[in-house]
């Protein structure tokens, strides 16, 4: 492993494409990398990236919501620049019947999802890859020079314990459980015929609004970044032998802007603080009432902002990250 901290495929034309050789991409994980796999439904929590004011910042989407969770491009799209498309491949749930495949690849990722909890889990979409193989809309041959980016990010794993009320033994044997999974699901990419692997560290999820709020976002919380932590620790110890695999350090990378005395701590003048949020207990960024009300608040300028929602970093944080992870991921590459 290395790490970094900082029908067949169709020949028609893409978009997606920005030049020649590209790699295709396969995107498998969470919100942090979903393109809009989620349904649009009425307006809700999980629907939410649907809705003004997610995709807000978006200018190639013509600031139109595409059920990205941020103002604008996320992590997969910019990946995906990296290997010379456009933008992430489009979402599994856009497939027509005949399953015909973008050239660029598939984006299978899901908001809320995890490797033991949500719907679907990294396993089932994993299992969606191969059930496009045995199909015969992707092919053994089409894997040759492609990329798989699994984002395991969000912490949905750990939602059922707290680092207040759990003990360290817990989470570790927690840990271990996730992380082997994830391994099961690299090597299983692998043995289908994937060439490479990038997998995301998980961030801190102590500097996200959910948990910073309570520190009237002015520093981390203590229980996330110790649960990423630990989380993070056994994942370079899961992948330490396997090759074919990078791991792209986004806590490295997200605490150097989140933090006091961070390389990029001036990048942003609002580290810890969402620009977009709910103004009702309980509620949401773009959530509105009977009347279409908004129950939210929206800051003037995104731009100065690292995280969008209480979760989610805002386009500019993403390009603020992964311009620090691109380099490395070329290299790894080539």
């Amino acid at each position: 492993m290395y790490e970094c901290s900082g029908g067949h495929v169709e020949g028609r034309p893409s978009r997606h494409r920005r030049g020649s050789p590209s790699y295709k991409l396969f995107v498998f994980g969470d919100s942090f990398v979903d393109v809009g796999n989620i349904n649009k439904t009425e307006n809700s929590l999980m629907s939410r990236s649907w809705y003004y004011p997610y995709g807000s910042s978006d200018a190639a989407n013509h600031k139109r919501p595409t059920g990205r969770f941020s103002d604008g491009v996320v992590q997969s799209d910019l990946v995906a620049e990296i290997l010379g498309l456009e933008e992430s491949p489009p979402a599994f749930r856009t497939l027509g019947p005949n399953d015909e495949v973008d050239p660029s690849g598939v984006n299978f990722a899901v908001g809320g999802t995890g490797v033991s909890l949500g719907t679907p889990t990294l396993r089932q979409q994993v299992e969606q890859l191969r059930s496009l193989m045995r199909s015969g809309a992707i092919r053994k041959r089409d894997l040759d020079d492609s990329v798989a980016l699994i984002s395991i990010s969000a912490g949905r794993d750990y939602a059922r314990i707290s680092g207040s009320r759990s003990s360290s033994d817990e989470m570790m044997n927690l840990s271990r459980s996730v992380t082997n999974e994830m391994k099961n699901m690299v090597k299983r990419l692998q043995d289908i015929g994937v060439s490479k692997v990038l997998v995301n560290s998980m961030p801190p999820l102590g500097c996200t609004p959910w948990e910073s709020v309570y520190n009237n976002y002015t520093r981390c919380g203590s229980n996330g970044n110790m649960m990423s932590d630990v989380h993070n620790t056994a994942l370079r110890q899961t992948l330490s032998e396997e090759d074919g695999v990078l791991l792209l350090d986004l806590n490295y990378a997200f605490k150097g802007f989140v933090e006091d005395g961070g390389a990029g701590q001036e990048q942003f003048t609002s580290k810890l603080a969402p620009c977009c949020y709910s103004s009702v207990r309980g509620g949401y960024c773009g959530q509105v009432d009977s009347r279409g009300r908004k129950q939210y608040s929206l800051c003037d300028n995104s731009e100065d902002f690292f995280f969008w929602d209480y979760m989610h970093p805002t386009q500019a944080a993403w390009k603020a990250v992964m311009s620090l992870l691109g380099d490395p991921i070329r290299d790894f590459l080539d």
